[in-house]
């Protein structure tokens, strides 16, 4: 029996209602600690964009350095049990950040070291998760699984930014850590019971996968590569917030700790009705991932521009629902057009060019707001990404009518 069609009307299963579920709650944690994370760093840095760039690039990082090793590692296990491991150890460096802090002690040094050990299990938990809700609904109900998951766990997204928000201008960041350490434990014990029953969508590999050492991007199918690419221009350089939305709410609009969660608020909203939208698309085409990119472009480039707070915040709206219609369409093309052989590299390659690329993109972007203004560390990008995205699809579409007019006719 196809294990597709076994799987059809999964979404509505308690496995998957019962996952989505303390995803929400681990979500509202993770959130939470994001905001924390990057307001105590301006804080002890005093305001000083390059240490804070320093600390999302210590994050992101590992994303680029070790993406391969981590396809390795999804390929060859159970993807619930390499959930079950990350988030263990997700929740073990929120500590490592509380505890201290608790203490009274904590240094820019050590949210660098922090920061860059967490990243290293973000790695190989990012495709290990993508893999599981692929085990848990299937290829044919893929993008309405992941696009539901987004819409209900972007709830979490909007409380967790202005949750944090008040619990830091209340009782300060530690009390934030720690809520976002107990926040993972409902995942673990779901998916724990879960890794018992769940059957993987394609075996477990027992030999080596098929990728070269230095050119194992190569081996992806061409759609794949452009899909990385483009990942790459949004992840890599459009989506800095972690940056740019702590220098606009404080150099900018000059605004205190609520306001400024508040714009992570926005931006869950936004994403939240791209969500939506996408839940009730049809699985994406090639093209599909890069008008989002288009759109993602000339938004960003909108907010650098705006004039005053509630009006960042809209185009914040826009940013997060053509940023989550981007990474639904593309992470279930890139899983869709893959072998599952290659799908453990292939998601790799994506969330690299998604997140790995973000360290030089932080620099980037915080050497653009010293040189030139706050506000040219979001119109640079957004302009470069406009460009460039209708740069791709103008190539790509040419291609489609030079293959279709090239192609020779029936009799």
């Amino acid at each position: 029996m196809n294990p597709d069609r076994e799987r059809r009307g999964r979404v509505a299963s308690a496995a998957y209602r019962w996952y989505v579920a303390v995803q929400v709650v681990s979500m509202v944690g993770t959130m939470m600690g994001y905001t924390a994370l990057y307001w105590l760093t301006l804080h002890i840095a005093r305001g000083a964009a390059v240490t804070l760039s320093g600390v999302v690039a210590a994050q992101f990082l590992p994303m680029l350095l070790f993406s391969r090793r981590a396809g390795i590692i999804v390929g060859r296990r159970r993807a619930a049990r390499v959930v079950i491991a990350t988030q263990s150890l997700q929740a073990a460096g929120s500590l490592a950040l509380g505890i201290p802090l608790l203490a009274g002690w904590m240094t820019v040094w050590y949210l660098v070291l922090v920061s860059f050990a967490i990243g290293c299990v973000q790695s190989v938990d990012v495709p290990a998760r993508q893999t599981l809700m692929l085990d848990l609904v299937g290829s044919a109900e893929l993008r309405r699984g992941t696009s539901l998951y987004a819409t209900i766990t972007g709830l979490a997204k909007i409380a967790g930014p202005g949750l944090a928000g008040v619990i830091i201008a209340i009782s300060g960041e530690t009390a934030v850590f720690l809520a976002d350490a107990a926040s993972f434990t409902g995942v673990i014990v779901v998916v724990s019971r879960l890794s018992a029953t769940l059957r993987p969508t394609a075996p477990e590999q027992a030999g080596p996968v098929l990728a070269r050492r230095f050119r194992w991007v190569l081996d992806l199918p061409r759609p794949v590569q452009a899909a990385a690419l483009t990942a790459l221009l949004l992840g890599g350089f459009g989506l800095q917030f972690g940056v740019t939305n702590p220098l606009m709410a404080t150099r900018v609009f000059h605004v205190g700790s609520v306001a400024f969660g508040l714009i992570g608020t926005f931006i869950a909203a936004g994403g939240i009705a791209g969500n939506y939208y996408s839940s009730r698309r049809r699985d994406p085409g090639r093209s599909e991932f890069l008008a989002w990119a288009l759109l993602f472009g000339a938004a960003e480039s909108l907010a650098a521009v705006m004039p005053a707070i509630w009006a960042y915040d809209l185009a914040m709206v826009v940013l997060g629902a053509a940023t989550q219609l981007f990474a639904v369409s593309a992470t279930v093309y890139v899983q869709q057009a893959t072998p599952p052989a290659q799908r453990g590299h292939a998601l790799s390659a994506y969330n690299t060019g998604f997140m790995g690329f973000v360290p030089a993109g932080a620099f980037l972007v915080a050497g653009l707001a010293a040189a030139a203004g706050v506000r040219w560390a979001l119109l640079g990008p957004g302009l470069a990404i406009t460009a460039s995205s209708a740069a791709i699809l103008a190539v790509l579409h040419g291609r489609i009518r030079a293959a279709a007019a090239g192609r020779p006719s029936a009799g």
